[in-house]
């Protein structure tokens, strides 16, 4: 029972955090530019791994992304392109991100997110999946430089 409603105060507390994130973020401009290339599998609880380029300034950087979401059914790849907000030192980017998701797929559809983590940086994706996959919950994922 307390599994239950720490689940449910998640799923309503996240979403309205990622409100604020794209509110926030929609006066400024993106510092830097992302693509990220993701397999993501779902029973209820799932799993993501993938990787990515971050482009700051005039360098570009290799990342990975290992993730975990509650909610969801099915399997898809996910190829997503970004805009970020708020990096103003390399170091602030790998972390824990946290997102909130409601979507369906069926061999081709769209996607689009906001993600944020704890030194404000906030991305901004949209994309493409393939597969079959409903996805509505919680979750987050952490990004590692390679």
């Amino acid at each position: 029972m307390k599994t239950r409603h720490a689940l449910l105060g998640l799923l309503l507390t996240v979403p309205l955090f990622l409100a604020g994130i794209g509110t926030a973020a929609d006066d400024k401009q993106p510092t830097a530019t992302l693509t990220i290339d993701e397999t993501q599998v779902a029973l209820i609880v799932g799993g993501s791994k993938g990787g990515g380029v971050l482009v700051f300034g005039d360098e570009s950087y290799s990342f990975k992304t290992h993730g975990l979401k509650i909610g969801g059914l099915g399997v898809h790849k996910v190829h997503l392109r970004g805009d970020v907000y708020g990096l103003t030192d390399i170091a602030d980017f790998a972390g824990t991100y946290f997102e909130a998701q409601a979507g369906i797929t069926v061999a081709k559809g769209k996607t689009g997110l906001w993600l944020g983590n704890h030194k404000d940086v906030t991305i901004h994706l949209k994309g493409s999946a393939d597969g079959l996959a409903l996805a509505m919950g919680a979750g987050g994922f952490k990004i590692t430089m390679e």
